[in-house]
């Protein structure tokens, strides 16, 4: 997806499929969300200091230059090196890692980490619970940590037989682009994780959640939460 639609992939706005985003109206998507974003950490009185942020899982860096706006130092962390060759081009005061965690910083380093429409597409929930372990050891001493994810999927969402057929088809041999252009199928999966299982995990970890905004913003029609949390 990173190589034929990466856009579309990041957000999946179904009339911007087949590379139908214009870049900077996709961009301005970015500056918008993390403005509210802004806007929302100042009902917890968090971060206390401004230095240092990590975008988890930025995908071509659309929150990573935006949050430059507020931080001197923002770095974003994906899985795919294609994206981050777009990053780095889109946002080049930027720091980019190569990476499916946050295993190369160090503890307490950020003073804000951000994770937007990411853990909802790991493999399962497991990967999930030691992201958000990860996402609290790297957040400094009155620093803040907000991620969303969704609520709850009902059953015909959560079997997923879209990225299945996709999956199998693929095992066969059919190229990527066939299977998503022609047959309009993709790879994206799905997670949910109820509100006190997310809260139960922030915890384990060492963190406090401090607020909760439920939202379909980020996975519409499906409800969202948006955790905003701090160490304990």
């Amino acid at each position: 997806m990173a190589k034929v639609d990466p856009l579309w992939a990041i957000l999946s706005q179904p009339a911007k499929r087949f590379r139908n985003w214009d870049l900077e109206e996709f961009l301005r998507t970015g500056e918008a969300e993390i403005s509210t974003l802004m806007e929302s950490a100042k009902q917890t009185g968090l971060p206390r200091q401004h230095g240092y942020a990590i975008d988890f899982g930025c995908g071509v860096g659309r929150l990573t230059r935006a949050l430059y706006n507020y931080f001197p130092q923002c770095h974003g962390v994906d899985i795919s090196a294609s994206m981050l060759d777009m990053a780095r081009k889109l946002a080049p005061d930027c720091t980019f890692q190569h990476a499916g965690d946050l295993s190369c910083f160090a503890d307490g380093c950020a003073d804000l980490v951000y994770s937007s429409m990411v853990l909802q597409h790991q493999p399962d929930r497991k990967h999930v619970a030691g992201l958000i372990a990860d996402m609290i050891r790297v957040l400094a001493p009155g620093g803040l940590l907000v991620f969303q994810m969704p609520l709850h999927l009902p059953w015909r969402n959560r079997l997923q037989l879209r990225r299945r057929a996709y999956r199998l088809l693929r095992a066969f041999g059919l190229g990527h682009a066939f299977t998503y252009e022609r047959l309009k199928l993709n790879p994206i999966r799905m997670l949910s994780l109820p509100e006190s299982e997310v809260e139960s995990i922030v915890n384990a970890a060492g963190g406090t959640v401090l607020r909760v905004e439920h939202t379909s913003k980020f996975s519409a029609p499906f409800v969202s939460g948006l955790y905003f949390c701090t160490k304990s």
